[in-house]
């Protein structure tokens, strides 16, 4: 660690002097007057010395009581995306965008197999999406009834960012802060408010297509709006997108021994049979937003929100020779595996999985302007959510050939109802600058998980060929003495089980109040206080304390210390799964025990003979220390620190087996299961970094110039494992140091997002660098000593990216676009060849830009 801190310290010097020595310090008038109201509600717009006129801030409704507040201003760091800069990085969705466009925006974009390809979720600070809230127009949106893990971070039940149509987003407020005691549950990294358009006129049609250069993801995007008047000052928006694209394959020849020995097959066939990479994707989404004036103080709004989301994917391939469970051994080439049915697959096969999502959200208020005494805002929300999955060329080997080919999983279905009041008003105070801003609100929310559909009995239930050995399939040959079971269920083909139906409920209810002043012309000071009481976890207060000081119009201090609160998701609480062991593993070589499985929910009490107790909620504490220098009105540079301290971090344990745990399930009344799994308050975590955002406008010859430069560096370590369990008197262990390494390295511990945007007449290019700092795969209790699987912790060497776009209009209503991501077809570092999870991925999963390579996107938009 400290041969990096010299490189970062250099990183940082070098950007802040690029925006400190291109424009001379100084202040105009304007910078000299107290903060006001730009009477824009989006940007705020100021001419610079020179007279260019520039996009220098924005005015945001995220993170403070004030209505004045900009990015600049504000005393919490809050970044603006606009449409504009969402389209010109060629992202197809939003996560994606985000992830281009924010240096602390983190979520690896090339998720393969079950690896959470049907959720794109925000994660901010390099902590899990779990604690980042997401907003839209400021209110709660509803999560995703999957229980998706992405690695590093475990499983977590978030909010789908794609399900909002990019052609519905007005600008993208983010709040890298946190604001549980200003928003509530969740928001311990920070904050995501998605802003919607309000034009009530005009429009805009787009369609464009590209793929990767390398070959697969063909896509095709079509999105519109448009909007028309409600009354004399009411409007509705109407947005939809329409997305699909093909699966990409970066596999390569598996390298492990697929057929028995002595079949000539292992030299004649093909070992690149199979498929690894980015999944495909069917989605559309649609949204209506609208507000009419009831009289002239009252307005009624409200938001409609659809999406319906289908992804399919390769999964792990399955051998025809035996793979052992029990040892290091990579294959036992004197056996067939049991999972083989070779009268319909003679050579092996690869499941592949589909998933299809349906999402529902719906936002109804009035907003009150009482004048002297306040503004209210009334709302009602309701979000509903179902996801659903399939499994396809697979095959249940205890019904042979007869065994069906698809199976259908199951789903999990999701809802969430929430009222809210809403008051803030500005009171008159002697000695207090501008006044004491007020806030004050109520909310009452009810949340369900349940399970939905069962899967498909075939899927998980024994078929006539159920617990005979292998060898008797093979009577008369060299297999014959196989005493190897048939399991009841195959690769990928087991869905939920009735045992494993549930649904669970909270009700949450609780009341916030806030204040903020300028004691005099430089000091700003605000605070904020919550109390919320959740049915299954009782009572939780939270604080936010604020502070800004301007020592000039150019300089100013700010900082925050808050609590924070996460409850854990109801499908953690309520999630049991019921399986059978797979012969698979990374490489190929497992060490479970043959057997079912059982992964528990945390308070069922059969888990208690594992260790298992129920959950309690995660608990948070944020400091917050930033400066903000604008040494121009064309420029500006802010530099935030902060550290962020998460106590009883929920993560999953490890498998937990061997013979004391077999005992303890036949004691648990659960003959016949081997492994327990289950949901537990595992560690504390710390994570301290430092962000650093300049940007600077000037004029260019005929055009105008943007530049940006953006730069993330945090550090997160580990206290307070909670390693071992107690089961039948001895310590298991249930926590490896492999997960610990894996908080703390698996994801890039910096991150450096250079732009440039030049328009000049018809043309406008934008160019972006983005810059990944080493991650980590971590594995096994010791680091750097191979587990027993074979695999071993590998470090990936720093990312680079060059992304660019080309636009030229046409006319007044019509624009060409060339958007080129990855420009020179960069990928990550390869796996090591015992990392190779099916031995035919090549690459990880946790690689920040995916393993796609290049990708080239055009299109034709018309503005109506």
């Amino acid at each position: 660690m400290n041969k990096a801190l010299p490189r970062r310290t250099l990183i940082a010097t070098l950007v802040t002097l690029a925006f400190s020595s291109t424009v001379p310090l100084h202040a105009t008038a304007a910078e000299n007057a107290a903060p006001a109201d730009s009477g824009d509600q989006n940007t705020a717009l100021t001419a610079g010395a020179d007279g260019v006129s520039a996009i220098v801030d924005s005015v945001v409704v995220l993170g403070s009581i004030r209505h004045d507040a900009t990015v600049l201003t504000s005393s919490s760091p809050i970044d603006v995306i606009t449409p504009q800069q969402i389209k010109e990085t060629g992202a197809v969705s939003l996560n994606q965008a985000l992830s281009k466009l924010h240096p602390s925006f983190n979520f690896p974009q090339g998720q393969n197999a079950v690896k959470g390809q049907g959720v794109r979720s925000a994660s901010l600070r390099g902590v899990s999406p779990a604690y980042t809230l997401v907003l839209v127009n400021g209110k709660r949106r509803n999560a995703s009834a999957q229980l998706s893990g992405t690695d590093p971070w475990p499983a977590a039940t978030v909010v789908d960012l794609n399900t909002i149509p990019l052609s519905a987003v007005l600008r993208v407020e983010v709040l890298r802060d946190g604001a549980a005691a200003q928003y509530g549950s969740d928001a311990i990294a920070g904050v995501i408010n998605i802003v919607l358009r309000e034009n009530g006129s005009g429009g805009e049609l787009s369609a464009h297509g590209g793929g990767y250069s390398d070959g697969g993801g063909h896509t095709t995007a079509v999105n519109g709006w448009t909007g028309i008047k409600l009354g004399q000052d009411g409007f509705a928006n109407f947005s939809i997108d329409r997305l699909k694209n093909t699966n990409v394959d970066r596999s390569a020849a598996d390298w492990r021994q697929l057929f028995p020995n002595g079949d000539p097959r292992n030299d004649s066939f093909n070992k690149k049979y199979g498929q690894w990479g980015q999944a495909s994707r069917n989605n559309w989404s649609a949204l209506a937003n609208a507000e009419l004036p009831l009289s002239a103080k009252a307005v009624a709004y409200g938001w409609v929100n659809y999406s319906d989301k289908d992804s399919h994917n390769w999964v792990n391939p399955e051998r025809v020779v035996k793979a052992i469970t029990s040892n290091t051994t990579v294959t036992d080439g004197t056996k067939l595996g049991e999972n083989d049915v070779l009268g319909l697959y003679p050579n092996g096969y690869q499941p592949w999985m589909s998933y299809h999502a349906k999402d529902a959200a719906v936002v109804g208020g009035v907003r009150f302007d009482a004048e002297r005494a306040g503004q209210f805002d009334l709302a009602v929300s309701y979000g509903a959510n179902e996801t659903a999955r399939d499994t396809y060329n697979t095959a249940n080997p205890s019904y042979g050939a007869s065994s069906p080919t698809h199976f259908y999983l199951g789903s999990w279905k999701s809802d969430t109802t929430s009222l809210t009041a809403d008051y803030s008003n500005v009171l008159g105070v002697d000695g207090l600058q501008d006044g004491l801003n007020i806030s004050a609100g109520l909310l009452a929310r009810h949340e369900r998980w349940r399970t939905g559909d069962l899967g498909d009995a075939a899927g998980y239930t024994g078929g006539p060929l159920a617990g005979k050995t292998v060898g008797s399939l093979y009577p008369g040959t060299a297999y014959a003495s196989d005493t190897t079971r048939i399991p009841i269920s195959g690769s990928s083909t087991s869905g939920i089980k009735p045992q494993d139906a549930n649904e669970v409920s909270r009700n949450v209810a609780g009341g916030y109040a806030g204040l903020d002043a300028r004691l005099n012309r430089q000091w700003l000071v605000g605070a904020t206080g919550r109390y919320e009481h959740y049915s299954d976890f009782g009572g939780t207060s939270n604080f936010k304390l604020n502070s800004r000081y301007d020592f000039t119009p150019a300089i100013a201090l700010r900082g925050t210390v808050s609590s924070g609160f996460h409850a854990p998701s109801l499908a953690a609480l309520g999630f049991q799964s019921t399986g059978t062991t797979s012969n698979w593993s990374n490489s190929g070589s497992g060490t479970l025990t043959p057997g079912q499985t059982r992964q528990f929910r945390p308070d069922d009490p059969a888990a208690r003979a594992f260790g298992a107790r129920a959950l309690d909620p995660e608990k948070s504490r944020t400091y917050s220390l930033g400066a903000v220098w604008r040494p121009a009105d064309t420029s500006s540079l802010t530099l935030d620190a902060y550290r962020l301290k998460v106590r009883d971090v929920i993560i999953q344990t490890e498998t937990l087996q061997g013979a004391t745990v077999t005992s303890a399930f036949n004691a648990a009344g659960l003959p016949g299961f081997t492994q327990a799994s289950y949901y537990t308050n595992g560690w504390d975590s710390r994570t301290d970094g430092l962000d650093i955002i300049g940007k600077h406008h000037l004029s260019a010859g005929s055009g105008q110039l943007e530049l940006s430069a953006a730069l993330s560096l945090l550090n997160t370590s580990v206290s307070n494992v909670h390693r071992y369990v107690s089961i039948g008197g001895s310590q298991i262990l249930a926590v490896s140091n492999a997960k610990v390494r894996d908080a703390e390295t698996g994801t890039p511990k910096n991150k450096l997002v250079l732009g440039a945007r030049y328009a000049s007449g018809a043309w406008t290019t934008d160019s972006t660098v983005t810059r990944y700092g080493r991650y980590r795969y971590n594995v096994g209790d010791v680091a750097g000593v191979a587990s027993p699987n074979g695999n071993i912790d590998q470090e990936f060497s720093s990312e680079t990216y060059v992304d660019f776009s080309v636009a030229y209009a046409l006319s007044k209503n019509w624009k060409l676009d060339l958007n080129v991501q990855n420009a020179f077809n960069r990928y990550p570092d390869k796996y090591l060849t015992n990392n190779r999870a099916s031995g035919i991925n090549p690459y990880s999963f946790i690689a920040p830009n995916g393993a796609s390579g290049r990708f080239v996107y055009a299109g034709l938009s018309y503005k109506l």
